[in-house]
C-alpha cells in the first residue's frame, strides 16, 4: 500500500519579498521572529472584529512565506490581504497550481522519503509520526477513501480545525484552541484584530468553546447545533467520518487563560435540525 495521501482539500499561498515579514507579521496571530529558514508553525488571519478570515500553517521559505490552508479560502484571503499590501515590498501570489499537500501516517519509509525529497515535509503530530509533504511535482500518491478518512480522523483527534468557507468570519482563534498549537502569540505587538483576541485571554469569558461529537445522520462544516429545547447552540467545523468537532455555547463560561488539560466540564446534551440527539464533550 502506498504510504503517501493526497490531501486534495488544501491549498497554498506565498507571501514573498523584502517587507513579507514585516507585512505578515501585522495580518497573523502567531509570531513569525521565531521561525528560522524552514521553520513551521500555525497562525490565523483576522478581521478588525477578531473573526478568522482563515487558517494555516505556515513555513518560512527564502524570501518569504508559504501558507497552507483550505483550498477555498486562498482566493478571499488574497484579496483581503491585496487592500493592505499595495505600500509594502511584497507580493501575494496562489501557489495552489505550483505545490502539492500530502500526508503520511508512521515513521517514514524510504519510499516516502524519496517520493517527496523535492519538497517540505513537516511533522504535524505531537503524539505519533505523522507528516505533511508540500511538493512541486506530483507524488504517487494512494486513492484510497479509507487512507484519507484515516488521516482525517486522526486531525479531529488531535483538535485540528482549517477553517472552510462555511465556517469563515465566524470564530476567535481560541474557540478552536490555536492557543494549544503556538498558534496565537500574546507578546509580539498589534495585528489585526489583536485587540480583541488578547481581551479574550486577559479579561474575556471565552464562551463558545469546542467540543467532539458523534452522529449517525451525516453532517458537514456548518452544520447547526441545537440545544435540546431547539435554540441554537453552534455549529460543526470538522467532520471525519462519523465524528466531528463543533463550537459550541457553554452555560458558564470559563476564562481563556485559565484553561486546565485536568478540567472536564460536564458533557452537553444537544441536537441537529434532523432532531438526531447529540452528547458533546469538550476538547481539551
Amino acid at each position: 500500500m502506498n504510504d503517501v495521501i493526497q490531501l486534495y482539500n488544501f491549498g497554498f499561498l506565498s507571501i514573498t519579498g523584502r517587507d513579507a515579514l514585516k507585512f505578515l507579521q501585522g495580518y497573523t496571530t502567531c509570531d513569525l521572529e521565531l521561525l528560522k529558514p524552514g521553520g513551521h508553525g500555525i497562525g490565523a488571519t483576522c478581521n478588525i472584529q477578531g473573526r478568522m478570515l482563515t487558517n494555516y500553517r505556515i513555513v518560512a521559505i527564502e524570501q518569504g512565506f508559504l501558507l497552507r490552508m483550505h483550498s477555498s479560502l486562498v482566493e478571499p484571503t488574497m484579496t483581503f490581504l491585496k487592500k493592505y499590501i499595495v505600500f509594502s515590498k511584497a507580493a501575494l501570489k496562489d501557489e495552489s497550481a505550483a505545490y502539492h499537500c500530502y500526508g503520511s501516517i508512521g515513521p517514514l519509509t524510504d519510499a516516502t522519503t524519496q517520493a517527496t525529497n523535492d519538497g517540505i515535509t513537516i511533522q504535524v503530530s505531537t503524539v505519533g509520526p505523522r507528516y505533511e509533504h508540500w511538493c512541486q511535482t506530483d507524488v504517487a500518491a494512494s486513492d484510497d477513501p479509507q487512507r484519507y478518512a484515516q488521516w482525517q480522523l486522526a486531525e479531529l483527534t488531535e483538535g485540528y480545525v482549517w477553517l472552510e468557507t462555511a465556517t469563515r468570519e465566524e470564530l476567535i482563534p481560541q474557540m478552536l484552541n490555536l492557543q494549544r498549537f503556538g498558534g496565537i502569540s500574546f507578546t509580539k505587538g498589534c495585528y489585526l484584530g489583536q485587540e480583541i483576541v488578547a481581551r479574550m485571554q486577559y479579561r474575556g469569558v471565552l464562551k463558545r468553546r469546542l467540543h467532539r461529537g458523534h452522529s449517525d445522520t451525516p453532517v458537514v462544516p456548518g452544520s447547526l447545533i441545537l440545544s435540546t429545547t431547539g435554540g441554537k447552540l453552534g455549529q460543526v467545523v470538522a467532520v471525519a467520518g462519523q465524528q466531528f468537532l463543533a463550537v459550541v455555547q457553554i452555560s458558564d463560561g470559563q476564562s481563556a487563560d485559565n484553561q486546565s488539560n485536568d478540567a472536564i466540564n460536564s458533557p452537553i446534551n444537544a441536537q441537529l435540525e434532523t432532531g438526531a440527539a447529540l452528547v458533546l464533550s469538550e476538547v481539551l
